[in-house]
């Protein structure tokens, strides 16, 4: 398991978050996320990535506030916008942004 989505799951917790809430968020059973946490030979990649995806965040340099992957790749990777100059600025942003995730073919 990632520390990185070990140390989300575990602040969660100990924020007062469930293992079943989490694991109602990410889309998996609450035993699964228990093993995840619990055993370290449990292989739990597709949980490790739905945490991930879920809860990881990283400061945006155009918003000037912390986005979630899936929100970047939205702004980053759709057609340039010509209706809105507010998007278009925002867009032009995204395509030097050292955070860009990869276009998928």
């Amino acid at each position: 398991m990632t520390s990185n989505a070990r140390k989300i799951v575990l602040d969660l917790i100990s924020g007062g978050m469930t293992k079943a809430a989490i694991a109602d968020e990410i889309g998996y059973g609450r035993a699964s996320v228990s093993r995840w946490i619990n055993e370290p030979d449990y292989n739990g990649a597709h949980i490790e990535a739905a945490v991930l995806e879920r809860y990881s965040r990283f400061p945006c340099p155009h918003l000037k506030s912390d986005i979630t992957p899936k929100d970047c790749a939205a702004h980053a990777l759709r057609t340039c916008p010509t209706s809105n100059t507010r998007d278009a600025r925002h867009w032009r942003a995204c395509q030097a942004c050292p955070h860009r995730p990869e276009a998928k073919s």
